[in-house]
């Protein structure tokens, strides 16, 4: 019986035997993971001065900030603190675009401690809120978090959501619109600056 097989494999062509092979090796490494698919890459880097796209805004995050308040525009109560992004933001598309699309998917964690209301945009210089975006034009911003306490540790990991352009879904009234998908796109633990 042996020699039957061992006759078989030496009269097949080179390349059915290098297939042969590799489908046997991989039948072998299949308990260790052989047969498992590609993993997906996680998501890109986020660094301090470097540009990040969140659907429609192109935003640079030059540094973390916790203060105690940020008075007129944030007022928290003695115990909480806020965590700010300095940030220049720049909307890339053609329209004016509600500011909702980038608060709502740039979140702060990390420092033993919980944000307790939704993240704010305030101009920098003035402290007054900002709504809404024109396109091509660059702001600096301070996207603001109040936290439950002070910031534990020297860093904050600062996420964002993949945002996607939804042109028309026949599941909605509001087609050409910006979409968050629950995906992380961009991650990255920034340095933490503390200011009285």
């Amino acid at each position: 019986m042996l020699g039957r097989a061992r006759g078989f494999v030496t009269g097949r062509p080179t390349s059915q035997k290098v297939g042969g092979g590799v489908a046997a090796a991989l039948l072998a490494s299949a308990p260790f993971g052989g047969l498992a698919g590609v993993p997906d890459p996680g998501p890109e880097p986020i660094t301090a001065g470097k540009a990040i796209m969140v659907g429609p805004y192109k935003v640079v995050v030059d540094k973390v900030v916790e203060l105690p308040d940020l008075k007129p525009a944030v007022s928290p109560s003695p115990r909480q603190r806020v965590i700010v992004l300095d940030t220049h933001v720049t909307l890339t598309g053609d329209r004016p675009e509600y500011a909702g699309t980038l608060t709502n998917n740039v979140a702060v964690s990390g420092g033993g401690v919980k944000t307790v209301e939704r993240p704010r945009l305030y101009f920098v210089e003035d402290s007054t809120a900002m709504t809404s975006f024109n396109p091509g034009l660059t702001y600096r911003l301070a996207l603001t978090y109040v936290t439950s306490g002070p910031w534990q540790g020297d860093a904050v990991t600062v996420t964002s959501n993949l945002v996607e352009f939804r042109e028309e879904d026949k599941q909605t009234l509001d087609p050409d619109a910006w979409v968050a998908r629950d995906e992380v796109q961009w991650q990255g633990t920034l340095p933490l600056v503390r200011r009285p």
